[in-house]
């Protein structure tokens, strides 16, 4: 190779070097004003490029409340709680392992990842997840489930009283299928925004119901429109709507989903839903129905 021909090849390099690292900078950049406007904070550069390398959001809240609590590991998960929280350890691990075989049953295998569980305060929990009377949080990019744990109530808990037994246990298996459910969509190489907040949610109210029976009586509220609940923003407009329950309408669905089409039928929807085949496309597909039809169906499924 002539000495020319050797200066210009290391100029090309170092000319598509720096335009490849201008681009990775402002792509930061971009990412770095988002977290700052999402999460409320001042999020460094040197912290969103870290985020964005690991894939994986540590806010100043979740860092906070890790170094001042104790911690646990089982298997892939750290569970990071309180000293007035200890003794619901082994019972915590309990429900783990059954939110593991529920979800296995109606999602199929997936990859453990490490993810961590942090015992908070409802305080903590709202500040966190930016949602009113939030119970539990799970976010897929920060790699955390927050559950709230009410100093009160651990006695009851631990002596077994029915009622705060049973929140506590649907707390962790509802966040732990959130966390299945965007496994298995990260593996089919989908993209968690892709699925309407309903089929999510619904996913997370059958495995957080696992051993309950829910019948369709005990719910007296208003039935919207599938697309009107689809996103994030709508789903928790909903929440604030007097006759309205997203949530248990959700679970309904799902339940109506599997009971007609399967276990296999989420994994189906997950794994037919891409970039050319949107999911109520894939729903029509695989139901046969028109989305108002199968709304329909749903409906008279109960009655």
């Amino acid at each position: 190779m002539s000495r020319p021909n050797i200066r210009l090849w290391v100029t090309t390099f170092f000319i598509i070097l720096i335009i490849f690292l201008v681009s990775i900078f402002g792509v930061i950049k971009a990412f770095q004003m988002k977290l700052n406007a999402r999460t409320g904070e001042n999020v460094t550069f040197f912290t969103t490029a870290k985020s964005v390398l690991t894939l994986n959001y540590d806010s100043e809240l979740e860092v906070k409340l890790k170094a001042e609590s104790m911690k646990y590991v089982y298997e892939n998960i750290s569970i990071y709680y309180q000293e007035d929280n200890e003794e619901l350890i082994p019972l915590t691990i309990e429900t783990l392992k059954w939110a593991e075989d529920k979800s296995v049953e109606v999602l199929g295998a997936y990859s453990k990842k490490p993810i961590d569980l942090i015992f908070m305060s409802r305080e903590d929990l709202e500040q966190l997840s930016n949602i009113d009377s939030a119970g539990g949080y799970y976010s897929h990019f920060e790699k955390v489930m927050g559950v709230n744990v009410d100093p009160d109530s651990v006695e009851s808990i631990l002596q077994g009283l029915e009622t705060p037994l049973y929140f506590f246990k649907r707390k962790i298996l509802h966040e732990y299928a959130h966390y299945a459910t965007f496994k298995k969509i990260e593996e089919a190489e989908t993209f968690g925004d892709t699925f309407p907040a309903w089929f999510i949610e619904g996913i997370a109210e059958y495995v957080g119901n696992d051993g309950t029976e829910v019948p369709y009586e005990s719910n007296p509220y208003e039935t919207l429109p599938l697309e009107s609940i689809s996103w994030d923003n709508e789903f928790h407009e909903a929440r604030q709507i007097d006759h309205a329950n997203p949530y248990m309408q959700s679970y309904f669905t799902v339940n109506y989903l599997v009971q007609m089409y399967g276990n296999d039928v989420l994994v189906e929807l997950i794994e037919k839903t891409n970039d050319t085949v949107g999911f109520y496309t894939a729903l029509e597909q695989i139901t046969g129905r028109t989305t108002s039809e199968f709304e329909q169906d749903v409906l008279e499924y109960y009655q």
